[in-house]
């Protein structure tokens, strides 16, 4: 394993073992409110749609992740130089930014909803600074390991064929 796939595979696990657990916790301790729950104003089944919402959502990256992003983001890692079919880091990173951009416009309508503590709102509260902390500085971490790849694999696929002679590649191609 290359010393790329090393540390991916390390934040893989910080991600997965650490940081989603924390925030699935916090998104059920939000929706179990018993504040909430208990709760007379009308912003609750707001909050409490947008926090089903949010659990779907965040679920659902997480499972995008582990069963697509993260095999092929250690597939792309490990390649070889020779190896000419791997997955496109590029649109794996756009899908995955727009369950992102899902989860903290989610976060987003939450926090104004609850910014007039109506109720005792601490779980929640807990929840949206999880998120737009916690999450934001993981995600922009993992984004930005992915980029940097998608620029040097660019590079590398731009030189890939740098000293290898014209008839040869002709030959290659039509084969």
């Amino acid at each position: 394993m290359s010393k790329d796939a090393d540390h991916t595979e390390v934040i893989i696990n910080h991600l997965l073992t650490e940081v989603y657990p924390v925030l699935d916790c916090k998104i059920d301790n939000a929706i179990q409110c018993s504040k909430l729950a208990h709760s007379k104003v009308p912003e609750k089944h707001l909050v409490n749609d947008l926090l089903i919402k949010l659990k779907n959502e965040f679920h659902s990256l997480i499972t995008y992740e582990q069963k697509l992003v993260f095999p092929s983001v250690l597939k792309v890692f490990n390649a070889k130089k020779e190896q000419l079919t791997l997955p496109n880091l590029a649109d794996l990173l756009q899908l995955t930014r727009k369950k992102e951009e899902k989860i903290n416009h989610y976060v987003l309508k939450i926090a104004l909803l609850i910014s007039s503590h109506l109720w005792k709102t601490q779980k929640q509260e807990d929840l949206v600074n999880a998120f737009t902390g916690s999450f934001a500085t993981e995600k922009n971490i993992w984004n930005k390991l992915i980029q940097d790849k998608i620029a040097t694999y660019a590079c590398f696929k731009k030189h890939n064929f740098k000293n290898v002679p014209l008839v040869w590649l002709c030959c290659w191609f039509l084969t």
